[in-house]
């Protein structure tokens, strides 16, 4: 990676400054709902040429013009604890990824916790990619950032064990992995979190796990069988929390390219259009994918 620009720098301070004291004092999850709703957006540039169209189902569609309507398929989960984002939030990390990959990427939506709990995010994504196989479209590629990066290593599951059209690879951008023991403890003990506090993930797994046993393995991908899913490349930023988790990923799934980026907060890659760190890293995802899933 290049050394960092002006406007990398600045986000880096705005998760510090602006966004981490959000997650820790904003308590009711569809509050923080709408102000993400609000702010996210603003923080990457959607290419002009890539006007996103919104299906039947809520998802939205990014085809770069270059590529054209027959291109191949990459299924993008969006992140956010569970219980935040949307296809929207990441509209900008989308749309310069399927430019990247040369694919058309479709974001998908899916239902949000505390009104939603598990497994009601996990039965939507599955629905969705099993939506994409019928209508003639499988997706080559399933992608998707923390929470979404969960859900993409469900569904990658669900497509091996079901007998379904397989996708030919997954990208994960810091993915949560495992949901199980002090979560809290692990974003606490890292070199240098700078986006997450420990109150963000003891609050939202509150509202997405009711009861119900985060060792579960069809709750914690990690603790389940990853054997025989597409190659993968798993991105980071190297001082995260989650980083641990993407190490844990490389070292039991096999075909996986680990790549950890220093000095950088969780997802950077929502600054696309707008951030070289992000245009730099999702460039590398897609050609990735490209020479992948073709």
């Amino acid at each position: 990676m290049t050394s960092l620009t002006p406007a990398d720098r600045f986000f880096r301070w705005q998760a510090r400054n602006v966004e981490r004291p959000t997650l820790r004092f904003v308590a009711a999850q569809p509050l923080l709902r709408r102000i993400f709703a609000l702010t996210g957006p603003l923080g990457g540039f959607i290419p002009r040429d890539m006007s996103p169209v919104e299906d039947n189902h809520g998802a939205l569609w990014f085809t770069p013009p270059e590529v054209g309507s027959t291109a191949p398929v990459l299924m993008y989960i969006h992140g956010g604890g569970f219980t935040i984002g949307s296809p929207r939030t990441h509209a900008a990390l989308v749309a310069h990824l399927a430019r990247a990959a040369g694919m058309r990427a479709v974001a998908i939506r899916y239902r949000l916790a505390p009104e939603h709990p598990f497994p009601a995010a996990r039965d939507d994504a599955i629905q969705a990619y099993d939506r994409l196989v019928a209508d003639g479209t499988p997706p080559a590629a399933v992608c998707g950032d923390s929470a979404g990066g969960c859900l993409a290593l469900q569904v990658a599951q669900h497509a091996r064990d079901s007998g379904a059209v397989q996708p030919k690879a997954l990208g994960l951008i810091a993915p949560i992995a495992d949901l199980s023991g002090d979560v809290a403890d692990r974003f606490d003990g890292a070199v240098d979190e700078m986006l997450i506090p420990a109150e963000w993930p003891r609050r939202t797994l509150s509202s997405y796990l009711p009861g119900i046993d985060p060792a579960d393995p069809s709750v914690s991908p990690l603790l389940g069988d990853l054997s025989g899913l597409p190659p993968t490349m798993i991105q980071a930023a190297t001082e995260e929390a989650l980083a641990q988790d993407a190490k844990r990923l490389e070292q039991v799934m096999g075909n996986v390219t680990l790549d950890l980026w220093p000095g950088l907060a969780h997802v950077w890659h929502l600054h696309a259009g707008r951030s070289r760190a992000a245009d730099e890293a999702l460039h590398q995802l897609g050609t990735f994918l490209r020479e992948t899933a073709f």
